[in-house]
Parts: C-alpha cells; sequence; structure tokens
C-alpha cells in the first residue's frame, strides 16, 4: 500500500500512555504507535491528557481516571470520547481500538471507518456475546490460545499479533542475585499468595512488586496479602516505574509467575526473558506459548510443581531467554503484522 494510513488509535482511559508504573496494554501501544510513525503513518492516540507520544494526542480527560481520586462520574469521559471520535471520522482510515468494548458504538455510526479491535482480555461468555453483536468491528487476538478461546465462543478472528518490545530497552544480566521476583497486579488471579506461599516453603527470597487497582482489590490485599508479608525472606516493593522494573527483572534468578486466569499473553514474561530472567509459570492460556519449556524457564501445573522447579532453575540459560525474545517478540514484528492485517482491512 502506497498511501500512509491515517489511524486513530484509542487507549484505555484509566492511566497514561506510556504507563507509569503497571500497564501492559499501555507499553505495548506505546510501542506499536512510535514504530508506526517512524514508518511514516499518520497516528492520532486518543488517550488521557498526561500521556506521552510522538503521534498527535487527542485529549479526552486531563489525568488518567484512576489518577483522578475525586472523579465523580468517570464513565462520563467515555461517552465524550465517542462524541470527539466521531466528529473527526473524516480524518482516519482506520480505527484501532484498544479500549476494550467501551468503543464499540462508534461502529454503528454509518460513516465509522473501518474498526479494528485488539482484545487484551479473557473473553468470557458475556464479552463473547458483547463481541458478536457489533459485526462492524474486526478482531485481533494476541496468542493462539486466546484466538482459540475467542471462535470456541463463536468469535470471528482475523488473526494472531503477539505483543512485542524494544528489547534493547531491557538490560541482559546473565549473573543474577540470589531472589526471586512477583511483578504484576497484586490480585487474585494473578497468583500473587501463591507465589508467596511457594517462597515460604522454599525458604528463598522473594521481592513483590506491583500495583493495586479499585477498592475490591485494596481489600483483598488488607485482608489476604498484607498479613502474609511479614515475613524475613518477603520484600514488598510496591508500584515501581519502568527504570525499577528493569533492575529488579534483570536482577532476579526467575519471575514466578501463578497466574489462575486462561492469560491472553502476558507482557511481563517476554520483559523478564529480554533480560535473560526465566519465567517458572503455571500453565493456564498463552503461557507454554510464551515459555519454552526447559529452555527458557518451566511451565508447571500446581504450587508444588513451581518450588520444584524454582530448585533446578539455575539449569536454565539466561542466553537462550534472551534469545527467545529476539526471535519472537520483538516490536518490529509485532508491527509489521499489524501492517498486514490493517492492509488487508482496507482492502
Amino acid at each position: 500500500m502506497s498511501k500512509k494510513l491515517r489511524i486513530a488509535q484509542i487507549a484505555p482511559l484509566w492511566i497514561p500512555v506510556p504507563p507509569r508504573t503497571y500497564g501492559g496494554i499501555e507499553l505495548m501501544l506505546y510501542n506499536l504507535i512510535e514504530e508506526l510513525v517512524k514508518r511514516e503513518y499518520k497516528v492520532s492516540l486518543i488517550a488521557s491528557g498526561d500521556s506521552k507520544t510522538s503521534a498527535e494526542l487527542i485529549s479526552i480527560v486531563e489525568k488518567g481516571i484512576w489518577l483522578e481520586h475525586n472523579l465523580k462520574n468517570p464513565h462520563a469521559s467515555i461517552i465524550r470520547l465517542i462524541k470527539i471520535l466521531s466528529d473527526r471520522f473524516r480524518d482516519f482510515d482506520l480505527i484501532h481500538n484498544h479500549f476494550n468494548f467501551f468503543s464499540f458504538p462508534l461502529s454503528l455510526f454509518s460513516d465509522c471507518p473501518p474498526f479494528l479491535t485488539t482484545v487484551h482480555r479473557p473473553v468470557d461468555f458475556q464479552y463473547a456475546e458483547t463481541i458478536k453483536a457489533y459485526p462492524k468491528v474486526k478482531f485481533c487476538a494476541i496468542s493462539n490460545d486466546h484466538k482459540k478461546s475467542m471462535e470456541d465462543q463463536g468469535v470471528s478472528v482475523m488473526g494472531v499479533v503477539p505483543n512485542g518490545i524494544e528489547t534493547q530497552k531491557y538490560e541482559f544480566n546473565n549473573s543474577p542475585e540470589d531472589y526471586f521476583l512477583y511483578l504484576s497486579r497484586l490480585n487474585k488471579e494473578k497468583g500473587i499468595i501463591t507465589a508467596i506461599e511457594a517462597a515460604k516453603m522454599t525458604g528463598k527470597r522473594l521481592i513483590i512488586a506491583g500495583n493495586i487497582a479499585g477498592s475490591e482489590e485494596w481489600l483483598y490485599f488488607m485482608h489476604e496479602i498484607q498479613p502474609l508479608l511479614n515475613s524475613e525472606n518477603i520484600c514488598f516493593r510496591g508500584q515501581v516505574n519502568f527504570d525499577e522494573k528493569i533492575q529488579l527483572l534483570k536482577n532476579a534468578k526467575a519471575l514466578l509467575f501463578p497466574i489462575e486466569r486462561r492469560e491472553p499473553f502476558g507482557l511481563v514474561m517476554i520483559e523478564a526473558m529480554a533480560c535473560g530472567t526465566p519465567v517458572i509459570g503455571f500453565n493456564n492460556g498463552s503461557v507454554p506459548e510464551i515459555i519454552k519449556h526447559g529452555e527458557t524457564g518451566f511451565v508447571v501445573n500446581s504450587k508444588e510443581e513451581m518450588i520444584a522447579m524454582m530448585e533446578k532453575i539455575d539449569e536454565i540459560s539466561r542466553l537462550a531467554c534472551r534469545k527467545r525474545v529476539e526471535d519472537n517478540f520483538t516490536v518490529k514484528k509485532m508491527v509489521d503484522a499489524y501492517e498486514k492485517i490493517y492492509n488487508e482491512i482496507i482492502g
């Protein structure tokens, strides 16, 4: 396609792009947009006003909604997003949505440009039924298992585009320190308690880093997690920025990823491996697509198996971990794949 497309990229409004701390979707989206701009696409990012981008920024709210603690009507901003973007349909050849189902009503306008949604979350029955109610929207998955989970519920999927990272931003380290790392949201489905219990049972040092979003997660943290943090081998760091995250990842013996949901992708796994750090992850969703069992970490089925593999982690080549990401999960590969899908949609 000789003419470069004009693309509107819709970000979640919860936090800025790129994220200050936790935010896999926002980091992936930042990487995608920066590379598209380098390839001379005309890109507009629809996001919160505290976002940073080389593209045009169309600000919907001043700050990410989760950072506006006194906001009384957070979803009103989403209604405004639909109005603002619908007024600018003529400026775009394609809309690429990353904001879950919130932006789907845009496709009901007769003059809406071709509309692609990358689904970043697990798809349950209610989500699948909502997707099927909007036939003009095209959908992309982020792993083969994610695609299968959608197709099993009758959702048509255009393609699979694994997330990619800028590997040069992830410092490789072949000489880790003596600790394991948990880095994710601090909620039940991410398996934080399993990681703590595994560390306590092995006597291994565990550093915990991550964020908490919403009152339900705060209650879970206060009542279920915090009482387990009073062990001398458990170090709680809370939220960390990008540079702090790299330091924690590159120096860890392994990342523990005891995910309890059918994980669509799990960006932190490739971030860890890019630093040379193997991953021990539960066999849910995309995990066995990302971890090469016995080569870049271990895919396990229980806490007991995780504990056993923690003892064997020194058998994993940290160079193999880095190469796995360089060969499969780069920004270039991700954007190459999206370009093919964009061209297919535009026809």
